[in-house]
């Protein structure tokens, strides 16, 4: 049986409020220097729908003029995915068995988007607000047969080049006779912020930034997402040969795991913040390509009712489901994610489009 768990919310404005106004797509070149790919984990239209009725004016993700759909099925062993394997379409071009993190079946490696835009000298980054090791972001630096394989994939995180790492596990670092996280930097060459003045003040070419890690993986408090957003900008930027930069906000999956529907909607309107900085840069630029997706649906949030002023949620389960799930684009090449598309489709165009 379903559960649906409700909260009635006062909705700020009506759905057919106008969002901010869409950036120039008049010029560009055909290719982007830098991509900058954000992810909502766990959020499907409702997700989205959501964060529209209540950001309004406000509603970053309505300003990227090119839409389309993502069917996230793993391979052939369930119809629902997870973030391993949604995140390994998008990073690889390639499905994947449920769990697999950048491996197909027989234990090769798939080469990552990521890999591709370090072996051409450009600076790469991977921000969370979940452990900086978790399934989304691993999937882009790490290789293994499943995402629990945690010590082999923090190593290989830490040995792919990426230039900055961002996220949360602190408390793991330092107990249980694991090494502490300062020399876990330091064996890996990275420079370590663990604290917002830490992460004002480092230098390196290398950082590594972590965090504690909060119920239901919502933003770090000292650190919300758009700060580490605006961060992470601030160090790839200068790159002559361009970055490629991931930003997941997990709390929108945290919280939907849990019903916790404050949670979702405080996570979701961080994340369409950091949407909007990543937005601002680009369409400052023209050679920026600027994608925003899921990599699932989390909860089966519904919409159920709006009378006047208040707007009733309903979870149908605390579980991943498998509903098509938004991806928007902004940018050279942002025309190819239209239309109806599985994640590995995604994923070889994101490929393709590194340069």
């Amino acid at each position: 049986m379903l559960t649906r768990p409700v909260l009635s919310i006062v909705c700020l404005v009506s759905l057919s409020c106008a969002s901010a106004t869409s950036p120039d797509t008049s010029i560009s070149p055909s290719t982007p220097r830098s991509i900058i790919f954000l992810i909502a984990d766990g959020a499907g239209t409702a997700h989205f729908t959501v964060a529209r009725m209540l950001r309004g004016a406000d509603f970053q993700t309505g300003r990227l003029p090119y839409t389309g759909l993502v069917a996230t099925s793993p391979l052939d062993d369930s119809i629902v995915t997870d973030s391993a394997s949604a995140a390994t379409a998008f990073a690889t071009g390639v499905r994947v068995r449920y769990t697999a993190l950048s491996m197909d079946a027989a234990g090769n490696r798939l080469p990552t988007a990521l890999q591709a835009a370090e072996q051409l000298s450009k600076s790469t980054g991977l921000i969370t607000t979940a452990n900086f090791w978790d399934a989304t972001p691993a999937a882009f630096a790490a290789h293994a047969p499943t995402r629990y394989e945690t010590d082999l994939i923090v190593d290989q995180m830490l040995e792919s080049g990426t230039e900055i790492i961002a996220g949360g596990g602190l408390a793991r670092f330092g107990s249980e006779g694991r090494p502490t996280i300062d020399q876990v930097a330091g064996a890996a060459g990275y420079a370590l912020a663990r604290t917002a003045a830490e992460l004002a003040a480092v230098k390196g070419d290398r950082v590594l930034a972590v965090f504690d890690t909060q119920p239901q993986e919502i933003d770090f408090p000292e650190v919300r997402l758009p700060v580490l957003t605006r961060w992470a900008l601030d160090r790839l930027s200068p790159d002559p040969e361009g970055f490629f930069l991931v930003v997941e906000q997990e709390g929108t999956d945290g919280a939907s795991h849990a019903n916790h529907t404050q949670k979702f909607i405080d996570s979701m309107i961080s994340f369409d913040e950091a949407v909007g900085i990543a937005l601002d840069f680009a369409a400052a630029r023209n050679d920026v390509l600027l994608i925003v997706a899921a990599d699932h649906e989390c909860g089966g949030l519904q919409i159920h009712r709006e009378k006047g002023s208040e707007m009733e949620l309903v979870w149908a389960t605390k579980a991943h489901t498998g509903e098509a799930v938004p991806v928007f684009a902004y940018g050279p090449g942002a025309e190819q994610f239209v239309g109806f598309m599985n994640g590995e489709d995604l994923g070889r165009k994101l490929i393709g489009l590194v340069r």
